[in-house]
């Protein structure tokens, strides 16, 4: 069973598809990894193209996606609360969710959170910490995850 990560925020250009990108590029040289395009848009698809080594899935169903023969997962969720979010959740080690500090940003935010703390109580994959950016980072290595 692979580590998932999943992107979301019911908000549209915050940066989840840049940022699901930008961590299945960094990991898919240590390690068997899938970039998943759960959004109907389909970005992070239409790149696969430009990129052919890189392991771009459309999937949506949660049970197939946890099933999957890869390392580590990365989802990239729409730019809106579907159904399935809280299954992706419910699969998820981790759950990142980037925003701008735009108040409408955060005011959308809080539907989101919600549902990872949801999640967080029916999954014990997912621990329920909320975990915020501060000034000591540490930096994720393929092993750390």
């Amino acid at each position: 069973m692979p580590r998932i990560i999943t992107v979301a925020h019911q908000k549209g250009g915050v940066g989840k598809s840049t940022l699901a990108l930008n961590l299945a590029v960094c990991f898919h040289e240590e390690m068997q990894v899938a970039l998943v395009d759960s959004d109907l848009q389909g970005s992070l698809l239409n790149f696969k193209a430009q990129n052919p080594t890189l392991n771009i899935l459309n999937e949506s169903d949660p049970k197939k996606i946890d099933k999957l023969p890869f390392d580590l997962v990365v989802i990239d969720t729409p730019p809106y609360l579907t159904s399935t979010l809280s299954e992706l959740f419910n699969i998820s080690d981790f759950v990142l969710i980037p925003t701008k500090a735009g108040f409408f940003d955060i005011m959308a935010i809080r539907d989101t959170l919600d549902l990872v703390k949801t999640a967080s109580i029916k999954s014990s994959k997912l621990s329920g910490k909320e975990r915020q950016r501060s000034k000591s980072m540490t930096a994720i290595t393929p092993w750390s995850i």
